[in-house]
């Protein structure tokens, strides 16, 4: 077992790290300390990562064996650390976790970006050494034909068969077996009663759940019960998700297709999550860059709530809330955007829930004996879609939506000594007024430049299908079509307008920066100018002190 004591996250000076086997665990920490291809902030963060290291073998009091690696290229140890899968890109800054008859453990890069997380980082690796066995997962689905678990979200099902020992459950199910801890349930709303009182039970009991609830599901089947007592579950949990309202953003759409051949426009409900709308220091956005949602919904907290909601996926402030009816009455994507004309407030999309909740079900269920009716503490993270489910998403940008599902799962199913470990406070240095100034001037610029990064990107479509590539010989007569005459002077036109724009949004940034380096030029010729004219002056006295004496 592995116990590990944390104080406001950070290591005790006497951290105990008791390993009860009979095996020591063996950590390689590859580190290219002098690579020119590192910047000076990663080398920092190597040391950090290092020290940090030192820590755990030391509180291990013999049980974990630490090895510092500086791999030269080509080398002997560059050769081992690529063949553990080790990310020498710009330097190995890796780790690799061995124990005699288990296989090998990897952290196959330390990212600056995850830096808050890196405590979790390393003790996920050393639990995984000492229990290499899949945590077990429950998977319950409210879609009528099971479809989490067949074609159109296939590589969900096969990555999740993958990490954990997945449990299928029957859509009817009246209790969670107590085998199972942690349960992940796919549209809830079509579930029958006594499953949502099974869930809740499940919930109330101890039990940590991943909820998918979704206003406009695509993988829907066919509507759901107008009296599901989903909203009463919800209630009692301290959220809401209003059902006839979806989530469009104006900053975060992503280009989409409504069918084969049909062309690319951009599509304000389908949205492309960067990191800036995650919770990045929550295991759910570890080593991840974005998130591919799509007519989602969005949560909100109860005035009276006693639950911790801590955001994990948000929108931008260009986004707005559309009634269903108008969203699937509407002619085009383009028409929903007047919606997000007006700034307004960051939309939740998925949530954690910890705290005190009661029962939704307080007469129990069909005149049994009522169950459990509160609960100190439940551990639940709600995503209003389960569209990013679908291959069709995973599919459009890999390496995003799956992480997202695995590192929670992960995250819920791990023993409360390592999912209760916090994010730590970032060692690094607090912004300086001219990086803030420069986070502002890209802030202004994003905000500004979308609408004309659309209208850029539906001109260029434009021209491309009126203008499609054809061979011609060397020469060839310009097009003289009105039209495309117009279009191409948009597409040229619009680059310089973003190109101004840029320029007038980082203008302040630019002269604060260029006056500082005029500052700092100008300093060291000062700087000298004035010790010359201190050892002047103090020679001179000393001079006109000796004539004195001599006199």
């Amino acid at each position: 077992m592995c116990v590990l004591r944390w104080h406001g996250n950070t290591l005790h000076q006497v951290l105990h790290l008791v390993l009860e086997t009979a095996d020591p665990l063996d950590l390689y920490y590859f580190n290219s300390s002098n690579s020119p291809k590192k910047s000076q902030a990663l080398k920092r963060y190597g040391e950090r990562v290092e020290d940090l290291l030192k820590e755990y073998e030391k509180a291990a009091k013999g049980m974990i064996n630490l090895h510092i690696i500086d791999p030269s290229p080509y080398s002997e140890d560059a050769y081992k650390a690529g063949l553990f899968g080790l990310d020498g890109t710009h330097g190995f800054l890796g780790l690799i976790g061995t124990r005699a008859g288990q296989a090998a453990q990897r952290i196959d890069l330390f990212d600056l970006d995850d830096e808050p997380l890196l405590e979790y980082e390393i003790s996920h690796l050393i639990y995984k050494l000492m229990h290499p066995e899949r945590a077990t997962v429950g998977l319950l689905s409210g879609l009528l034909s099971g479809l989490p678990l067949n074609k159109p979200a296939g590589i969900v099902l096969e990555q999740m068969q993958r990490h954990f020992n997945l449990v299928e459950l029957a859509f009817n199910t009246e209790r969670i077996p107590e085998s199972i801890t942690t349960l992940m349930v796919v549209h809830p709303r079509a579930l029958p009663e006594q499953t949502l009182y099974a869930i809740e039970q499940f919930v109330l009991s101890g039990g940590k759940l991943m909820m998918f609830i979704d206003p406009m599901s695509e993988m829907a089947a066919s509507t759901v019960p107008a009296d599901s007592r989903l909203d009463g579950l919800l209630t009692a949990w301290g959220i809401q998700m209003p059902t006839d309202k979806l989530l469009v953003d104006n900053l975060y759409a992503s280009s989409a297709s409504f069918g084969p051949g049909e062309q690319t426009v951009l599509h304000p409900a389908r949205l492309s999550l960067p990191r800036q709308a995650m919770t990045v220091n929550d295991v759910s956005a570890w080593k991840l860059n974005s998130v591919i949602v799509s007519s989602s919904g969005a949560l909100s907290r109860l005035r009276k709530s006693r639950t911790t909601l801590t955001p994990l996926l948000q929108s931008s402030r260009q986004s707005a809330l559309v009634d269903t009816r108008r969203f699937a009455s509407a002619t085009s994507p383009d028409s929903l955007l007047d919606e997000t004309a007006t700034p307004g407030q960051r939309q939740l999309i998925a949530a954690r829930l910890e705290g005190p909740a009661y029962s939704a079900f307080p007469d129990g269920m069909k005149g049994n004996p009522s169950g459990l009716q509160k609960t100190a503490n439940i551990q639940v993270v709600v995503v209003a879609d389960t569209d990013l489910l679908m291959d069709a998403a995973i599919k459009s940008a890999p390496n995003s939506n799956v992480p997202f599902l695995l590192n929670t799962l992960d995250n819920l199913a791990a023993p409360d000594v390592l999912a209760g470990i916090l994010p730590r406070a970032t060692a690094g240095q607090p912004q300086n007024p001219l990086e803030h100034m420069r986070d502002a001037a890209a802030q202004t610029y994003t905000q500004k430049a979308s609408e004309l990064e659309r209208r850029l990107q539906r001109t260029e479509q434009e021209w491309q299908r009126l203008n499609p590539p054809n061979a011609t010989l060397g020469t060839q007569a310009v097009n003289g079509n009105t039209q495309l005459q117009a279009l191409n002077k948009e597409r040229l036109r619009l680059p310089m307008e973003l190109h101004a724009l840029k320029v007038e949004a980082y203008a302040q940034a630019h002269r604060t920066e260029r006056n500082l380096k005029l500052l700092m030029i100008a300093a060291v010729p000062l700087l000298l100018c004035l010790i010359a004219w201190a050892v002047f002056v103090y020679q001179r006295r000393r001079r006109s002190h000796a004539g004195a004496l001599l006199r």
